[in-house]
């Protein structure tokens, strides 16, 4: 079993650098060996693999996916759900907590199912499922026209001359119509708003609404309204032609959000 195990972890090792994901592929190949011969005072990661264990004997395999803070949230999850039922398998998130005792591994109930799925089905079982998933999400958002949101998108959308955005800020409106009021210190600032909107995939800015308004003052508030309209007709004026998001280079329909402050001269 150890050679068999050292075997696989040089044939995942090559696949990873085969396609261009060394680290992360070599960390899973890492942990797949671990929980093969955990340490025996690693009692969480014992307990996770014993609870493997049963559900594998109970006939229930799990493709686990890792989710915590800021990873593992995936688009494509209804399309990958479907795909592991038409396999006999079982979709999971498998939770990874921020805080953890030291010598204590997380996440070795998924690492065990890695184990037996790429026993089962081959190294590059997991890899081609998720790609298989990610094609039918995007096969469904084209052909029905689905809204998605920015964050989503390989590429969010961005203004003609950007390379890239990596910000949702633009430059300040000048407001010389309404008596609005700068707040003092250093917390304070003039009044700004999150706009949304919609970025059709022929360039074109549809689906206006209000994501957030910070008044700074009370008196600003009775503004709310006149300042929204204010910003959509800057929009329109001065921004009215962005570069769709895209998904695998092909152009989606995306809600995006930009940040915008009011002063006056």
């Amino acid at each position: 079993m150890a050679k068999y195990l050292q075997i696989l972890l040089i044939l995942v090792v090559f696949t990873a650098f085969s396609q261009n994901h060394p680290i992360d592929t070599l960390q899973m190949a890492q942990r797949i060996q671990y929980v093969s011969n955990p340490n025996p005072l690693d009692t969480l990661c014992i307990a996770e693999i014993q609870r493997a264990k049963k559900d594998i004997e109970n006939g229930k395999i799990v493709f686990a996916q890792p989710f915590g803070f800021l990873f593992g949230s995936i688009r494509y999850e209804k399309e990958l759900r479907q795909l592991c039922r038409q396999k006999g398998l079982q979709f999971e998130f498998d939770l990874i907590g921020c805080l953890v005792l030291e010598g204590q591994t997380q996440g070795c109930y998924a690492d065990y199912m890695d184990k037996v799925i790429f026993y089962t089905y081959g190294i590059d079982f997991k890899a081609i499922l998720h790609k298989q998933a990610d094609s039918l999400f995007l096969f469904r958002t084209v052909s029905k026209n689905i809204l998605v949101d920015y964050w989503i998108c390989d590429e969010r959308p961005r203004l003609p001359h950007e390379k890239n955005r990596t910000s949702d800020y633009l430059p300040s409106i000048v407001v010389d119509s309404l008596p609005i009021l700068k707040k003092s210190g250093e917390f304070g600032g003039w009044p700004f708003i999150d706009l949304g909107f919609i970025v059709e995939k022929d360039s074109t800015l549809s689906g206006f609404l209000l994501n957030n308004f910070v008044a700074q003052l009370e008196e600003n508030e009775k503004y709310k309204n006149e300042l929204y309209s204010i910003a959509v007709s800057y929009m329109n004026t001065s921004y009215p032609i962005w570069v769709p998001g895209s998904i695998a280079g092909v152009p989606v329909r995306a809600r995006n959000n930009v940040r915008l402050f009011f002063k006056k001269e």
